[in-house]
């Protein structure tokens, strides 16, 4: 398990900000009672590289969710809107093997008083429990032991742009070498910047231009045989109107 400082450690590391340009409070003051309370720059790198890389590869929760005789039952307290998805819905509980509803037998339903997860076929009654596995965001402590040193990369790939920025964004002194000097820091930066975040694609099996891993994807395969002649019991006008 690793731990915020660890992570943190590596991110300083590899950033090696001599400049000073970024905020780096000391646990005095980052920290109450081991609560992170007063996050510097580098906290909120890493923070916003967890937020990302949960979007990647985000955890799992499961939660059994007692019924009420209806088809509509409650999303567990550990359900972020907008972020988690079902992974997997089991009812009856306690069956080998588990007994999975099917994909298209349930759904998040929204009401005016908020999601609920709509069992379609199913109405679990008060004493049975539907138990559901759906993610979650990461925390520093649920990203895996071989996924760290990617998310340190990206969290220091986010410092090294926020300081490429601040050297861009420098006004020029009077010194004609002090000015050059800034642009060619920002140029350095931004360069580390783009190189950190390519380790961190290539470890995530991530495309230059991808945001997210697709989920699935769907080819149209030629169906015809040798020669363009239509199959005889799937031919292409009926395949059209599925």
């Amino acid at each position: 398990m690793s731990t915020l400082a660890d992570i943190r450690t590596k991110v300083l590391a590899v950033v090696k900000d001599d400049s000073g340009k970024l905020e780096l409070l000391a646990d005095a003051t980052r920290l109450s009672d081991g609560v992170l309370v007063s996050p510097d720059d580098y906290d909120r790198a890493i923070a916003e590289a967890i937020g990302r890389y949960s979007r990647h590869r985000p955890a799992e929760a499961v939660e059994d969710i007692p019924g009420n005789g209806t088809h509509d039952v409650d999303l567990p307290g550990g359900w972020i809107d907008e972020f988690s998805t079902v992974r997997s819905v089991e009812y009856p509980v306690g069956h080998v093997p588990a007994s999975l509803i099917e994909n298209d037998e349930y759904g998040i339903y929204q009401t005016p008083a908020g999601g609920v997860l709509r069992l379609v076929v199913v109405t679990p009654g008060a004493s049975e429990t539907v138990r559901l596995t759906y993610t979650v965001m990461r925390t520093h402590s649920t990203v895996p032991a071989g996924d760290v040193d990617a998310v340190c990369n990206l969290a220091a790939s986010l410092c090294l742009e926020w300081l490429a920025n601040i050297f861009t964004q420098t006004g020029d002194s009077t010194i004609a070498a002090d000015a050059v000097n800034y642009r060619s820091k920002g140029a350095e930066f931004a360069s580390r910047a783009r190189r950190l975040m390519q380790l961190y694609k290539e470890h995530m099996g991530l495309k230059d231009d991808d945001t997210t891993r697709p989920a699935a994807a769907i080819a149209d395969s030629a169906q015809n045989y040798p020669g363009g002649s239509e199959r005889l019991t799937h031919p292409e006008w009926a395949r059209r109107r599925r």
